[in-house]
């Protein structure tokens, strides 16, 4: 069944009258009548009586007709929603978060569904690189993390991180490198290599810089629970100094040195068609303007 002859149907019953809804449809009155007959064909029963003073329904029309509104409504819908997925106003977005974006992208994101209330937002805390994994998978469609250099990738500028030492409380004043010695004494606590291999990296590459190997006393699968062990005077940690929201009672000191820095921005593939994708990565750069 067309949706065009259910239409010309819808058209004759509001306008009651074969040749006015011939001109609303811009028809002539044989080609409406055409259709009407089409329609009358496939259902194999008359829609219309005509009369002096018009078309009127017949016993089977009046019964049709409900139906016959809602097939045309709900196509009206699906065609909407299509366009809107196609435009990038509906749809899903996996999103990838780090640390160091925590008082940052959760408020842009949210900022975004108020705009795009047709867009599911799904948020995973992963390290960047089990974000770059899932971003060339095609398992995540954008990600807040450490800009990469791997091909197929492009990324935008989100902030700039700095590597830093979380103390416990009573060790605020710390002088680097001639405390070494004594920071080794309480202990390093770390995240697991695997878990961040990223600032795993950083750590290392600043350590050689110094000539220091920190000892490495305890190890965690989150840096939730590396800080909650530094507040609590378990030892010292190597931490992104963005983290320093997340700590009660103790101090983050920011370093210093050419390894002592990278860069967190928004980065996503490349040969992703995602429309969604592409009305959120604009949306974020507009939004950094005002950070």
């Amino acid at each position: 069944m067309e949706l065009k002859l259910l239409r010309t149907f819808l058209s004759v019953v509001e306008l009651r009258h074969f040749g006015r809804a011939a001109e609303a449809l811009h028809l002539s009155q044989p080609a409406l009548s055409k259709q009407v007959g089409a329609l009358e064909a496939s259902l194999g029963a008359k829609l219309f009586e005509r009369g002096r003073h018009g078309a009127e329904l017949t016993r089977f029309g009046e019964i049709f007709l409900p139906d016959a509104q809602a097939l045309v409504c709900d196509a009206d819908e699906i065609l909407a929603r299509a366009r809107e997925a196609g435009s990038g106003r509906r749809g899903h977005l996996r999103i990838g978060i780090c640390l160091s974006v925590l008082m940052i992208a959760p408020q842009i994101i949210a900022d975004f569904r108020q705009q795009y209330p047709g867009i599911a937002v799904a948020l995973s805390d992963l390290s960047s690189a089990e974000q770059t994994r899932r971003l060339l998978a095609g398992k995540l469609d954008v990600g807040f993390m450490r800009m990469p250099s791997v091909e197929g990738l492009s990324s935008l500028r989100v902030i700039d991180e700095t590597l830093a030492l979380a103390l416990p409380p009573g060790l605020e004043r710390v002088r680097l490198p001639s405390d070494f010695g004594k920071l080794n004494e309480m202990g390093f606590l770390a995240l697991r290599r695997a878990r961040g291999p990223g600032l795993a990296a950083q750590v290392d590459a600043w350590c050689r810089e110094q000539g220091f190997v920190p000892n490495v006393t305890q190890q965690a699968d989150d840096v939730q629970s590396v800080l909650a062990s530094v507040a609590a005077g378990v030892g010292v940690a190597f931490v992104p100094s963005r983290a320093q929201h997340l700590l009660r009672d103790a101090t983050v000191l920011q370093l210093r040195g050419r390894h002592a820095k990278w860069r967190v921005g928004l980065v996503w593939a490349d040969a992703q068609k995602n429309p969604v994708t592409s009305r959120f990565v604009p949306f974020v750069r507009a939004a950094l303007k005002g950070v």
